[in-house]
């Protein structure tokens, strides 16, 4: 076993006329070499090997495929056969562990490798016979059996207890990714929900609160009835609507402007309906409170808004 020398550093106390600091002091300890993993560097030099020969079966193919569809963009769609069956090599090597899963990669890349030599070589018969038909179709061909042998090199296959072990850590992994899933796609529903309803909320909040304005204006008083009875010298029909007020009220016509001024003096609604009393003694005590009410939640409708 090879070692190798390293220099480090640590911590000494120093003591100069009585006075210790820690200063650095630099040492020397002797640590095993991890060997070279001869192994790993011959599968990168073989991957890298056939990396190189499989850019050139791309660049062939390429130009060979674009000519056949008559150069130009052709060129593009030649360089699709071969990067289509590399492409699926990748898949192959994340399911190195599992060869049910590997098995349709690899299936699949063989029959892109198939058809893109079948392609090299209707090019060749076309271009000088099959001799050259059959050589340009057998550089995808040698590619692709390169990389099947590099792969059968790289598969892990594993005991059919291991396997099932295997299967069964992957099915728990797959069931937790599963219901966070549902779990998110639940948790946006019920915000889209809740949102849905509160919307629904303060429509209605708006639809109620106009319908409190319509009523407060549509509101005949009995005073008003009487003043328009004795106006027109006859009697109007009783009034037969939800929102009129059936109660004979003692009601003064002023009794909603002092209701506003009082409210918006800042008294509060014991105090605006003491000072109404008081200003007008003949009416009545609720209907003064009702008035009061009302005034106050227009006065909160409009700062609101």
């Amino acid at each position: 076993m090879k070692f190798l020398t390293e220099t480090r550093s640590r911590l000494v106390d120093r003591t100069i006329d009585g006075t210790t600091n820690q200063v650095p002091e630099p040492y020397t300890v002797r640590i095993p070499k991890v060997p070279v993993d001869k192994d790993r560097l011959a599968l990168v030099g073989v991957s890298s090997l056939v990396l190189v020969l499989t850019l050139v079966a791309i660049v062939w193919s390429t130009y060979s495929i674009g000519q056949l569809l008559g150069g130009g963009p052709g060129y593009a769609a030649g360089m699709v056969f071969d990067v289509a069956w590399l492409s699926v090599l990748l898949l192959e090597w994340l399911a190195r562990f599992d060869p049910a899963k590997r098995d349709f990669p690899r299936k699949v890349g063989w029959a892109l490798a198939l058809v893109a030599a079948g392609a090299i070589y209707l090019e060749g018969q076309l271009a000088g016979g099959w001799e050259m038909a059959l050589v340009g179709a057998a550089v995808s061909i040698v590619a692709k059996v390169l990389w099947w042998a590099v792969f059968r090199h790289i598969d892990k296959d594993l005991a059919p207890a291991d396997a099932a072990w295997v299967a069964a850590e992957m099915s728990k992994a797959n069931a937790k990714l599963a219901i966070a899933g549902v779990r998110r796609q639940a948790a946006k529903a019920e915000v889209a929900a809740r949102l849905e309803l509160l919307a629904a909320e303060h429509d209605l909040n708006e639809l109620a609160g106009l319908d409190h304005s319509m009523g407060i204006h549509d509101v005949i008083t009995a005073e008003q009835a009487r003043e328009h009875e004795d106006g027109s010298g006859r009697p109007e029909p009783q009034l037969n609507r939800a929102n009129t007020v059936r109660e004979q009220v003692e009601q003064g016509p002023n009794i909603s402007h002092l209701a506003r001024v009082e409210l918006k003096a800042g008294a509060s609604r014991e105090e605006a309906i003491e000072a109404i009393l008081a200003k007008v003694p003949d009416a009545k005590q609720t209907s003064v409170e009702a008035t009061v009410r009302r005034e106050r939640n227009k006065l909160d409708r409009a700062a609101y808004r």
